[in-house]
């Protein structure tokens, strides 16, 4: 079996001239690009489901929406693989391309990309409001995702199909958790980038993220990195050094100063484009920033390099407004927002805030970026009861229900990037039990976005331990890459057809007779 093992190519960032800045708490994952210009059957559907699966006297109920793709069903006894939505609005890419639509081609699966409550289409209420954000929680999802597996495994085509999930960054969290609190309901899981445990604040966040920027650029760059926020916290003393601050910094209004708050938004406006930058880096992009720190591209002194860093990367053309209570404001009106619907989760379930370490990194310095720089938010969008407290509460309270770093699961696949900076908050340096492997991938960034593209490794896992019997291992070494230079990983070597990741051209093919009378079933059902 030759398998496919691509690279991503993750487009540039592009910020727009947008006045609102928002942190990287929410992944928004975009389909693998390999399935542009695809063609197939992917349908649009939704269900009926309920909006409180714990209150029987409840009877509301909202639209979740969800897709579908049959061209390789084989019919009943053949497997179920479902995409779990995250944080995002689903598309039809991952029912198109990457290594679940792989999975189901290779063992004729039945294929489903399921839509998150409260994000997307898929909206419980039409006004986000504090009191009507009540039903987002993560009790309530995995609610959701029981109920839809339990109903269309009525449908008899599907009575006998065995159910395999995949789902990425908070979607990770949810496979692995759906597989411990419902395990009658899927024999295994994919999980990519999960960050399971909650936790308030995670100064390691930003530890990889310089760690990264050391990896990919060397001393010399982390040392720019460190000297243009010293520079531009002295310059903060003075008049004359304030007005040079917004000019470097392109700021269309003074900052405030006086106002820790304001300090922390103008804080999170550097260390937010970093660490995007990690996030959504691509091979040598990390070293690119670096060479045009070295040659002068951004500026001729340190805070300048920043400040044209930033410039360059949200492409900021004339100035940006760059206010706290601009961006609390943009919060508060009640129109449905993946992004309001995120940060609401943050403040109930998860914290997941990226403050400034204390470690020695480049960042420690901007130390306005602490918990209740965050926790303010929270109180002023939601409700001033998300106290600090609060927030620790409930963050206590989902580590309790499902078990922290330690979930009891089993037939699961963990992965993670080890430049990636959610692997943190995530099992990433030992298996989960002997039958849940944990892959930690070389110099992987944003693992979510290109995992089930390019690790056709998984394939040798997932047929060990969710779809056949047959022991295989990992095929081998992946390709590494330091400093812009590229080491080639013994997986290109193509010693047996079990475990080569040569290349596999994929031709689609018409959905059978079959498969459209389980469309229709479906359909009727």
């Amino acid at each position: 079996m030759k398998l496919l093992c691509i690279l991503l190519t993750v487009s540039k960032l592009a910020w727009g001239e947008s006045d609102i800045l928002e942190p990287p708490l929410r992944v928004d994952l975009k389909p693998p690009v390999e399935y542009n210009g695809f063609e197939s059957s992917h349908f649009w559907r939704t269900y009926d489901m309920p909006i409180d699966h714990f209150d029987p006297q409840n009877r509301e109920t909202y639209q979740m929406r969800y897709m579908y793709n049959e061209e390789f069903f084989g019919g009943n006894n053949y497997p179920i693989f479902i995409m779990v939505g995250g944080e995002w609005n689903i598309q039809p890419g991952w029912l198109l391309a990457g290594n679940m639509y792989l999975m189901a081609q290779e063992n004729r699966g039945y294929l489903f990309y399921t839509e998150h409550r409260y994000y997307g289409e898929s909206l419980p209420y039409t006004t986000f409001t504090t009191e009507n954000l009540r039903f987002l929680n993560v009790d309530q999802a995995l609610a959701d995702l029981a109920y839809f597996i339990s109903e269309i495994k009525k449908i008899p085509s599907f009575v006998n199909s065995k159910v395999v999930l995949y789902g990425g960054s908070y979607a990770g969290n949810m496979v692995l958790w759906l597989k411990q609190r419902y395990p009658h309901l899927v024999v295994g899981v994919v999980a990519s980038s999960g960050p399971i445990k909650a936790q308030v604040d995670i100064p390691g966040y930003l530890e990889v993220v310089h760690n990264a920027f050391l990896s990919e650029g060397g001393q010399e760059c982390v040392d720019t990195i460190k000297q243009g926020i010293a520079d531009t916290i002295a310059a903060m003393e003075t008049e004359d050094g304030r007005r040079s601050i917004q000019r470097i910094y392109r700021l269309c209004v003074p900052l405030d100063y006086s106002s820790r708050l304001s300090m922390g938004y103008f804080s999170g406006y550097i260390t937010w484009t970093f660490s995007t930058s990690v996030q959504t880096a691509r091979p040598g992009s990390l070293t690119a920033i670096c060479q045009n720190f070295t040659n002068n591209v951004y500026g001729s002194t340190p805070m300048e390099q920043i400040g044209g860093y930033i410039a360059d990367s949200r492409s900021i053309s004339n100035c940006l407004n760059v206010t706290y209570d601009n961006y609390v404001a943009s919060y508060n009106k009640t129109v449905p927002s993946n992004g309001k619907a995120w940060y609401y989760q943050t403040c109930t379930e998860y914290g997941y805030y990226q403050t400034a370490p204390k470690s020695g990194t480049a960042f420690d310095q901007l130390t306005w970026l602490d918990v209740p720089f965050y926790v303010d938010f929270c109180k002023r969008v939601f409700s001033e009861k998300f106290t600090e407290s609060f927030v620790m509460n409930a963050i206590d309270r989902v580590n309790l229900m499902f078990g922290g770093l330690y979930p009891n699961v089993n037939n699961t696949i963990n992965i993670h990037g080890d430049i990636d900076p959610w692997h943190v908050l995530g099992v990433y340096d030992r298996d989960l039990k002997e039958t849940s492997p944990t892959i930690l991938v070389p110099r992987a960034l944003r693992v979510v976005e290109n995992v089930f593209g390019i690790l056709s490794a998984v394939f040798s896992f997932a047929e060990t331990y969710v779809v056949r019997s047959e022991n295989r291992g990992i095929c081998g070494s992946f390709d590494e890459e330091s400093h812009g230079q590229v080491r080639l990983g013994n997986w290109r070597e193509d010693n047996n057809n079990m475990t080569s990741m040569l290349p596999l051209q994929i031709r689609l093919r018409k959905a059978t007779r079959s498969s459209h009378n389980d469309r229709n079933e479906v359909a009727e059902y």
